[in-house]
């Protein structure tokens, strides 16, 4: 994985080609995910916020703020935390079990692409799913 841009210009060249291919909120979208999961460098998080003050048009009707408008753009459910965690704990696991590191960002990336999946149950809830996904969540924390 590329190092997590630090600065604006850092951020601006890692957006280019998500922008040639017309989805610059994908972009957004996984450093959002990586944000839940609390590991998004505080440096990348100030050259998302710089962009979202400088280009004001992009996150206008959330006033700027970039993760309240990635959740709008997208029609994200109440729950997208819970399942962008729920996943996390469980995939991270299951590579260190295997001998490997799961990069938050390449997380974000599958996790984006199972997200979008036709067919898709990411963060659908049935019975009671969505008490058992917080309790492991819970469990995980505690263990970490």
């Amino acid at each position: 994985m590329p190092p997590f841009p630090s600065s604006l210009e850092e951020l601006y060249r890692t957006i280019a080609p998500y922008h040639q291919d017309q989805r610059p909120i994908d972009l957004f979208f996984e450093f959002l995910i990586i944000d839940v999961l609390g590991l998004l460098p505080e440096a990348t998080q100030k050259a998302l916020d710089d962009f979202a003050t400088k280009h004001r048009s992009f996150f206008a009707a959330t006033k700027g703020d970039w993760r309240a408008g990635v959740r709008q753009l997208l029609h994200l459910s109440e729950t997208i935390d819970i399942a962008i965690l729920d996943l996390w704990f469980q995939n991270s696991r299951k590579a260190l079990e295997q001998g490997w590191t799961y990069h938050p960002w390449h997380y974000a990336q599958d996790f984006i692409e199972h997200f979008l999946a036709e067919g898709s149950r990411v963060d659908v809830w049935e019975g009671n799913a969505l008490e058992l996904a917080k309790a492991r969540i819970s469990a995980a924390r505690k263990r970490s």
